[in-house]
């Protein structure tokens, strides 16, 4: 069971984010804002100010209980430390060979043991990198994601908001909402000049959808990078269904045929 969806974070705050009333306009930016930052655990969406203190324990607790003694790990502090650096590092690709060196742990197999251990309990989930040889895509880096952004904000290291990575971890979680399965139907993709989509999503051996996700495209610079590289990843992947996910964007862009809708993370 996840947490709260966006949509559901709407109805315990008595707002139908679909159906919304001119009065509320303002109303439901500022909770959009409030769960792209602090997640949607229903424990903490009734006291905010609870989010980073009770989120923290928890964190902790699924590290401890869920996961150390369950498995019986006899070096929690190297646990916690990949813990600690998966949280930091969200949306990002990883690989178990750059973590323990990274990391200055014994091996590699107790890395991909305890990645695997982290994923268990729905902590983190990891994609991996489309391509049609499964040998390839075994070997390329995965990139990591967390259960609930409010564990960014308790737990991570950093100096800055990330709001274009809290949003494409808020997509990805609603993927898997969506029954995406990280195994078979939903990966990322990078072309062969390095351009990358963040989301492919497949049925059966079909490719139905990309989805780009970018919060603010306002900049024309930032724009162009996004869509040429949603552009060149649909040739590759031969794909029509183009959709770019912003925090509150919404228009059509054509580009070299293709039609890409520009949608806010609201109507998505």
């Amino acid at each position: 069971m996840l947490p709260f969806s966006l949509e559901e974070f709407f109805d315990w705050n008595k707002l139908d984010l679909h159906m919304l009333k001119p009065e509320d306009i303002t109303n439901s930016f500022v909770l959009t804002d409030d769960y792209l930052r602090n997640g949607g655990y229903p424990e903490v969406v009734a006291s905010r100010q609870l989010t980073r203190s009770y989120l923290d324990t928890l964190f902790d607790s699924i590290i401890w209980k869920d996961v150390a003694k369950r498995h019986n790990v006899r070096n929690v502090t190297d646990l916690n430390n990949l813990a600690m650096y998966l949280v930091s590092n969200f949306c990002n690709p990883v690989s178990a060979n750059d973590l323990t060196t990274e990391l200055g742990f014994s091996s590699v197999n107790t890395t991909k043991k305890y990645m695997d251990y982290l994923h268990e309990p729905y902590l983190f989930y990891y994609l991996s990198r489309y391509n049609n040889k499964l040998k390839l895509m075994k070997k390329a880096s995965r990139k990591v994601y967390v259960v609930d952004n409010g564990f960014v904000a308790s737990k991570a290291f950093s100096l800055s908001d990330n709001l274009g990575r809290l949003l494409e971890n808020q997509v990805f979680i609603e993927l898997v909402r969506r029954g995406y399965d990280v195994e078979r139907t939903m990966f990322y993709y990078r072309s062969r000049n390095d351009k990358e989509v963040d989301f492919v999503l497949r049925k059966g051996a079909h490719i139905e959808r990309l989805v780009q996700v970018c919060y603010d495209m306002s900049n024309p610079k930032t724009e162009k990078r996004e869509v040429d590289s949603i552009v060149e990843c649909a040739g590759e992947l031969k794909c029509t269904n183009l959709v770019i996910v912003t925090n509150n964007d919404k228009r059509t862009i054509e580009k070299d045929g293709y039609k890409i809708d520009v949608v806010p993370i609201s109507e998505f």
